[in-house]
C-alpha cells in the first residue's frame, strides 16, 4: 500500500544550491543531479522509529528477572481483567468488570495474550508492549492527517516527530504503562483521519463508501473502548456543524453524506455488539446513537437550505435551534443526564495528580513539561487553520482545530487529556515547524502557504516520492531546530516516565511478600497487602492475582498510619488485611512518634516510651535493601499473650532482639502492673528479656501466629 503523500511531488523538501559533491550524489536514492534523496517511506520509518524509541526508557524496569513489571498501578487492573478473562479456558471470556467500561480493550488485550500462551508472563508482556504499537500507529495516523489537510509530506514528518516526543502523549503509550488511554488515541486519530479523507474527496468512488465503513468501525470502537467515549465523539459532532456551513457555500455532492453514513453504521455496530454480547453502559451505546441521528439531520437540514437557495446563515439558525433540542434531550433522558452528571462530578474531582490541569502546579512551564512544543506551536496556527478553513472551504483544517480546541480545554481542566490533545496540537505543530523553517531561509514554504510565484518543489521534473536533501549547512540548522523539540520532549517524557516505574524498594517488597506467601500457601483475603493506594494493586497483583480496586487502601491506609493506637486496628484488619507495607515519608518532614507510622516503620512496632507502648499485632517480617529499608512488610497476626507476676514495681519492660531479612532490631513493650500481675500482646516470635528482673521467656511462632499465651 502506498504511503499517504507518497506521490505529491510538490511537497519535496529542496533548495536551490543543492550540494553537489559526488559523494552526497550517492546518498540513498541518489541521482545523476547530484541531489540527495530520502524516500519518504524511510523518513517515516525515522519517525515512527523516535516514537519507538522515546517510549523505551522503562525496559530494564518492566522486565526485571522473570517478572514483567508493569509502570504505575492502574495498569495491573487491565492486566488482572485479562487474566480473569483467560481463567476460564484459551477463550476470552470478559468478567462482569470488564464488560461495561473497557469491553474492547480487554477483549483485544486477552486475545493478543491468549496467542502468546495465555499465561500471567504472556499479559505482562501483551500488556507493556501494546502502548508502543498504539503509539506507533497513531503516529501513522497523524502523519496521515497531516499530509491529507496539508498536502505536504514535510507537514506530516514533521507531526509525527512532534507527536514522537510529546511528554502527555510519551508517558501515557510508554512501555508498561497499559491503561484505556493509548487505546483511545489510535480509534480517535482513525477517526479524524477518515473524516478528513472524506471530506477532501471530489469524487464518490468505491473509496469513499469504504472511507465510510472504516469510519462506522472507529466510531463504534471508540464506543465500546471507554465508558467516557462521549467526551471523544463530542468534537466530531461540533465539528460536523462547523463542516455543514463550510458544504452549503460549495456546489457538487454532499461530502457530509458519507460521514453520516459512517457514523450511523457505527452506531447500529455498537447497538449490536451492545445487545449481543451485553458490552458497554447503555448510557454510552445511546450517547453514540444520539450524534448519528443528529448527524442525519444536520444532512436533511443543509440539503433542504441548498435546494431553497438559502445561505449558510440561514444554516447556522438551525444549527443552533438543533443544539439547544439536543441539550434539552440529553437533561431530559434520565439515562444519559444521570451519566452527565456523574461525568462533571468526576471532572470537579483533582484528588489525583492526573485530575488536576496541565499549569495546575507549574504554570506555563508545567505546560512546557506535560505538553512539550507541539502546543506552543499549534496555538498560532489554529487562528490561520480556523481562517483557512472558512475561506479556502478546506473543512479539514476546521475539523482538526475542533479537536485541538476541545481537549486543550480538557488538558486545562485535567492533564490526563493532555495525549488526547497531542495528536492534533502535532498536527498544526508540525505546519508551524515547516513554516519556521520557512522563515529561516532552510525549507521552501508549506504547501498550503505558497502563492503562485514560489519555485517548484522538484526542479529535476523527478516524480519518484522522494524528499531531496538541502545543502549540508542548511540541513545542520534544520537538524538544530528539529532537535530543540525533539530533545526537550524527549528529556521531560523520560523523566516522567522515570518517576512512574516501579522502583526497587516496591518490587523488593512484592517479590519478598510473594515468596513468604507461596512457601506458606496462604490464601485470599488473608494475604491482601495494604499499601499506598498509588502501589497496593502491584503488591496485590503479584502476591495473591488481586487487583480490581484501591478503593480499600484509599479509604484506610492513610487513616491508619497517621492514628496513634495501631493495635486498634487489628478488629479492622482481621480477616481482612494480611500484610502492611510502610514506606519513607522524607516530604513530610518529622512525623511525630506516637503515629502508627512511626511505631512500624521507624521502631519495628517497638514501643517509644511506657505511655507509647508500641504495636502487638503487626509482626515485621521483612525491611527492603534498596533505600536502607524504604520498605518495611508487616504480617497482622493475633499475637502471643505474655503473663507473669512481678514484685515492686508498676511497669516492665520486655525486650527481645529480633533479626528479619534486611534489618535487625530491638523489639520492646512496655506493660502495666496490677496486683503484681502483668499482661501484654507481643508480635514477634523470639527470646524476651524482662529487664529489671532476672527472667526470660521464648516466644514460638505458633504462639504469635495463633494467639496463644505464654506464661513468663
Amino acid at each position: 500500500m502506498d504511503t499517504p503523500g507518497a506521490g505529491v511531488v510538490e511537497v519535496i523538501v529542496v533548495d536551490e544550491d543543492i550540494d553537489t559533491d559526488t559523494d552526497a550524489g550517492e546518498a540513498v536514492g541518489g541521482d545523476p543531479s547530484g541531489r540527495r534523496r530520502v524516500p519518504i517511506r524511510l523518513a517515516l520509518a525515522a519517525a515512527l522509529a523516535l516514537v519507538v524509541v522515546v517510549r523505551l526508557p522503562t525496559v530494564f524496569d518492566v522486565f526485571r528477572d522473570d517478572w514483567v513489571v508493569l509502570v504505575s498501578n492502574d495498569p495491573y487492573f487491565y492486566r488482572y481483567l485479562v487474566d480473569q478473562s483467560l481463567a476460564g479456558g484459551p477463550i476470552p471470556s470478559l468478567p462482569a468488570r470488564a464488560v461495561a467500561g473497557e469491553p474492547l480493550l480487554v477483549a483485544t488485550l486477552a486475545t493478543a495474550t491468549t496467542l502468546l500462551g495465555g499465561s500471567t508472563w504472556a499479559s505482562g508482556f501483551v500488556l507493556a508492549w501494546y502502548p508502543v504499537v498504539a503509539a506507533v500507529v497513531t503516529a501513522g495516523l497523524v502523519y496521515g492527517i497531516a499530509v491529507r489537510v496539508s498536502g505536504d509530506v514535510r507537514v506530516g514528518l514533521a507531526s509525527a516527530g512532534l507527536l514522537a516526543v510529546t511528554p502527555a502523549h510519551a508517558y501515557r503509550t510508554a512501555l508498561g504503562v497499559a491503561d484505556h488511554h493509548a487505546f483511545d488515541y489510535v480509534w480517535l486519530a482513525l477517526t479524524v483521519l477518515v473524516v478528513v479523507d472524506l471530506l477532501t474527496r471530489h469524487e464518490r468512488d468505491r473509496r469513499t463508501w469504504l472511507g465510510a465503513g472504516v469510519l462506522a468501525v472507529a466510531v463504534a470502537a471508540q464506543t465500546l473502548s471507554w465508558e467516557a467515549a462521549p467526551l471523544l465523539l463530542f468534537p466530531l459532532a461540533v465539528s460536523l456543524a462547523l463542516v455543514a456551513l463550510v458544504e452549503i457555500r460549495r456546489p457538487g455532492p454532499e461530502r457530509l453524506a458519507p460521514v453520516v453514513a459512517g457514523l450511523v453504521g457505527g452506531a447500529v455496530l455498537a447497538h449490536a455488539v451492545h445487545h449481543l454480547l451485553g458490552w458497554q453502559f447503555p448510557a454510552t451505546v445511546y450517547a453514540l446513537d444520539l450524534l448519528a441521528v443528529g448527524a442525519v439531520g444536520l444532512l436533511a437540514v443543509t440539503v433542504g437550505i441548498r435546494r431553497v437557495g438559502g445561505s449558510w446563515t440561514w444554516l447556522a439558525a438551525v444549527e443552533a435551534v438543533l443544539a439547544v433540542a439536543a441539550a434539552v434531550a440529553v437533561r431530559r433522558l434520565t439515562i444519559l443526564s444521570t451519566e452527565l452528571d456523574r461525568g462533571l462530578a468526576f471532572f470537579s474531582s483533582t484528588q489525583a495528580a492526573e485530575l488536576a490541569g496541565v499549569g495546575s502546579n507549574y504554570g506555563a512551564v508545567g505546560v512546557l513539561v506535560i505538553l512539550g512544543f507541539a502546543p506552543v506551536l499549534a496555538v498560532p496556527t489554529l487562528v490561520w487553520a480556523a481562517r483557512r478553513g472558512w475561506m479556502r472551504l478546506e473543512s479539514g483544517w476546521l475539523v482538526v482545530g475542533v479537536y485541538v480546541v476541545h481537549f486543550g480545554t480538557l488538558a486545562a481542566i485535567q492533564r490526563r487529556f493532555g495525549g488526547e490533545l497531542a495528536p492534533f496540537a502535532a498536527v498544526l505543530g508540525g505546519v508551524a515547524f515547516v513554516t519556521l523553517a520557512w522563515w529561516l531561509d532552510l525549507l521552501y514554504p508549506p504547501v498550503p502557504m505558497r502563492s503562485d510565484g514560489t519555485p517548484p518543489a522538484a526542479t529535476d521534473g523527478g516524480a519518484a516520492p522522494d524528499l531531496v536533501v538541502p545543502d549540508r549547512t542548511r540541513l545542520a540548522l534544520l537538524g538544530g531546530l528539529a532537535g530543540v523539540a525533539v530533545g526537550s520532549g524527549g528529556l521531560y517524557s523520560a523523566l516522567i516516565d522515570r518517576r512512574l516505574v516501579i522502583d526497587d524498594a516496591t518490587y523488593e517488597a512484592a517479590r519478598w511478600i510473594t515468596g513468604y506467601v507461596e512457601d506458606r500457601d496462604i490464601p485470599y483475603p488473608e494475604s491482601y497487602v495494604l499499601a499506598k493506594w498509588g502501589r497496593v494493586r502491584v503488591y496485590n497483583y503479584f502476591v495473591n492475582g488481586e487487583a480490581a480496586s484501591y478503593s480499600y487502601a484509599e479509604r484506610t491506609y492513610e487513616d491508619f498510619l497517621f492514628s496513634t493506637d495501631a493495635d486498634e486496628w487489628y478488629d479492622e484488619f482481621d480477616g481482612r488485611v494480611g500484610f502492611v507495607v510502610t514506606r519513607d515519608l522524607p516530604h513530610l518532614g518529622l512525623i511525630a512518634s506516637s503515629t502508627v507510622q512511626s511505631c512500624l516503620h521507624d521502631r519495628f512496632g517497638g514501643a517509644f516510651s511506657s505511655n507509647l507502648g508500641g504495636a502487638g499485632h503487626f509482626r515485621a517480617l521483612y525491611a527492603t535493601e534498596s533505600g536502607d529499608g524504604a520498605r518495611k512488610v508487616f504480617r497482622v497476626v493475633p499475637g502471643a499473650t505474655l503473663r507473669g507476676t512481678v514484685d515492686g514495681t508498676d511497669t516492665v519492660r520486655l525486650v527481645a532482639d529480633v533479626s528479619i531479612p534486611g534489618a535487625d532490631f530491638e523489639y520492646t513493650r512496655f506493660a502495666s502492673v496490677t496486683d503484681g500481675t502483668f499482661e501484654v500482646t507481643v508480635g514477634n516470635p523470639g527470646r524476651y528479656r524482662l529487664e529489671g528482673h532476672d527472667l526470660v521467656v521464648d516466644v514460638p511462632e505458633r504462639a504469635v501466629r495463633r494467639g496463644e499465651t505464654v506464661t513468663v
